[in-house]
């Protein structure tokens, strides 16, 4: 931004200006009294001493502008001070030169032209207050500056000094008049760039703005789609553990598989919203990453035969185990955006393969994972463009791809340490995009069903009645009592009434808040008593989750339920109230 104090146009850059000429001006005008009372007359030191009481006027009002709280009708104000005062300070110091000229037979008309001389240029330099105020200005010093050089060569003569102070006196008049131009110039820019600053300003907080209320959206949007979400992955993982026909059972699978999936790409979604807000970050957790690709594989096979094309999954490595710790959400956001990608432009009668490979070395995994299509060849330009936002590629033209996606699961590699690129098969037809990292590798469980060493007693705190029916289904074969409370105040008074080994707390609930009820029962319960509670809820975010770790929740279960992990919590609760 400009600097305000040096725009006089301005009215607090004026008022510091005003302020300014009068401190320096009064160190001058103090030096110049004292030279005066040594080598003059007290009458002439007494001029020197009105010109010092002036700009002690000028520097008050300046302050006054300063400490008002008006600040418009102190400019105006000060500006018609500090011109009533310039033409006394102009007339007196004109004065004052006169008088130290005829002093002691002229012998201090050097001294004198030069004390006319500034207080010309002082005149000169305020050309940007207004033309009257100029010319008002700069006409007694320009008059006895002229006055002392006849005087000194003699009207009649016109002699060299005469005419050279005449030049002088009107270089300085020209050039600061072309100042006055230049300096209503430079006013305007500065109130333009100001009027600019402040839109742009204004701007960027309503983008700030928006921001704030797509990332608001984001997470009602998330709360919404997770709450029937749950349901139905709920009530498909216990429809799994029936005896179902072969046929059954695979459709189950189905929809647990894209269910799953469903829940991971809104993960992965919302933390590619948090990563533009600059907070983008891993969620490492340990997951099978072959299974995954399996069903990315199985959810996109049924839409690529409608679409007829073929898609092959090859599993180069069927040795190694792709039991990994990493960031399961943008791996598979990465391969998803992969396949939708190939599937766009590759021809009914064409192919698309997903290929898996794996190498094990000290105790990391390297994978690699490739989607080759049948689509349009790229080109090399087309290639080195493929992975930015907006760039233009043919492809691109013809799927109606921005390149946002690929250019999100770029970034999610390159933050796994990993790369993604593009290659052209040797064939010369198609494309194969691949993305390769290194991963810690996971010893997996031994069992995926920890078993429940003794009967439990659980408190769920749950308002809506599908989730209910959720955790009966889910919980319904294992040894549990099940407790259900229907808002938070309802589950401090059960909780109250009776003995639980543990309590599942949902966050959004009518009458009393999720985190309110375990900030209760918390501080209720005090030091004794303390059954572990862990919020089981859609609202996951960082904010929400140090939230409930402040009310004094044990941990997070999110929301849509992964069994496995609602299971594992079982099982170490059992296991702590009856240790083998």
């Amino acid at each position: 931004m400009v600097e305000i104090a040096a725009d006089v146009t301005h009215p607090q850059g004026y008022i510091r200006y005003s302020r300014t000429v009068a401190v320096t001006r009064l160190v001058l005008v103090g030096g110049l009294v004292g030279l005066l009372a040594f080598y003059t007359t007290p009458r002439i030191a007494a001029l020197g001493l009105v010109e010092f009481v002036l700009y002690l006027a000028l520097l008050a009002a300046s302050e006054l502008a300063r400490r008002s709280q008006d600040g418009p009708a102190a400019v105006r104000r000060l500006r018609r001070q500090a011109d009533a005062l310039m033409v006394l300070l102009v007339a007196n110091a004109c004065a004052l030169a006169a008088a130290i000229s005829l002093h002691d037979g002229g012998r201090l008309r050097v001294e004198a032209a030069l004390l006319a001389i500034c207080v010309l240029l002082f005149a000169a330099l305020r050309a940007h207050q207004g033309r009257l105020s100029y010319v008002v200005g700069v006409a007694p010093p320009a008059a006895t500056l002229i006055w002392l050089a006849l005087e000194e060569s003699g009207v009649a003569t016109l002699g060299v000094d005469a005419l050279a102070m005449c030049l002088f006196v009107g270089a300085v008049l020209v050039v600061t008049w072309r100042q006055q131009a230049s300096d209503t110039a430079l006013g305007r820019v500065a109130q333009d760039l100001r009027r600019k600053t402040l839109a742009l300003t204004h701007a960027a907080d309503e983008a700030r703005e928006a921001i704030g209320a797509r990332s608001r959206l984001l997470a009602a949007t998330s709360h919404e789609v997770r709450t029937p979400l749950n349901a139905v992955l709920g009530f498909a993982q216990a429809l799994r553990r029936q005896p179902l026909a072969p046929t059954q059972d695979d459709l189950a699978r189905g929809i647990v598989d894209g269910g799953e999936q469903l829940s991971r790409l809104l993960d992965g979604i919302l933390a590619a919203a948090e990563g533009e807000k600059g907070a983008a970050r891993l969620d490492l957790a340990p997951f099978d990453l072959r299974q995954r690709v399996q069903g990315v594989a199985r959810i996109w096979r049924e839409a690529a035969a409608a679409m007829g094309v073929e898609l092959l999954l090859v599993d180069d490595t069927p040795e190694v185990s792709f039991d990994i710790v990493a960031d399961g959400a943008k791996i598979e956001l990465a391969l998803v955006t992969l396949v939708a990608g190939a599937l766009k432009v590759t021809p009914s009668g064409g192919r698309v393969r997903i290929r898996l490979a794996g190498l094990a070395r000290g105790g990391r995994l390297g994978v690699l994972l490739e989607v080759a299509d049948t689509g349009p060849a790229m080109s090399f330009l087309d290639r080195a463009r493929a992975f930015e936002a907006f760039g233009e590629t043919e492809r691109g033209r013809q799927s109606g791809d921005s390149g946002l996606a690929l250019a999100r699961s770029s970034a999610n590699v390159v933050l796994m340490d990993g790369e993604m690129g593009v290659e052209t098969p040797p064939e010369g037809t198609g494309a194969v995009f691949w993305f390769a990292f290194n991963a810690p590798a996971h010893m997996a469980p031994s069992s995926l069903h920890p078993t429940v060493a003794r009967r439990l007693r659980v408190l769920a705190a749950e308002d809506n009645a599908a989730n209910r029916r959720v955790l009966e289904a889910l919980l319904g074969h294992l040894p549990v009592d099940l407790v259900f409370a229907e808002d938070g105040a309802q589950a401090v008074s059960v909780w109250r009434g009776g003995c639980f080994d543990l309590i599942l707390m949902d966050a959004n609930m009518p009458v009393m808040s999720g985190v309110d009820a375990v900030r209760t029962i918390r501080a209720e319960s005090g030091g004794t008593g303390r059954p572990p509670i862990w919020m089981l809820t859609a609202n996951v975010s960082d904010e929400d989750v140090a939230a409930y770790h402040d009310a004094g929740a044990d941990g997070i279960l999110r929301k849509p339920i992964d069994s496995v992990a609602l299971f594992d919590l079982l099982a170490e609760v059992s296991n702590a109230l009856d240790p083998r």
